[in-house]
């Protein structure tokens, strides 16, 4: 489920480059993720180190989660690999 537009604020690599320290600010102190956009696409979003922590503890549990499922085959696999070889929709 993707966030609530009303909670994201877009900037361009430009701007989140001219205005860095109000972007960080956004992302610490509004409660609001950034995506930034090159060439109008989004390329990349920043979230609090909060924000951040709370997912990766919540992968690391369905990952563990996932390895009881699928057992001894995959035991060997990185969480990183597995991400990596999804492709979205």
């Amino acid at each position: 489920m993707l966030p609530k537009l009303e909670k994201l604020h877009f900037y361009t690599i430009a701007e989140a480059k001219a205005n860095l320290s109000k972007v960080i600010s956004v992302v610490n102190n509004d409660d609001h993720d950034v995506i930034i956009t090159k060439n109008g696409l989004p390329s990349v979003a920043l979230l609090s180190y909060e924000k951040y922590v709370k997912i990766q503890k919540f992968l690391d549990s369905v990952y563990e989660l996932y390895l009881m499922d699928a057992g001894t085959d995959v035991a060997d696999s990185e969480l990183k690999d597995i991400l990596d070889s999804t492709e979205e929709d």
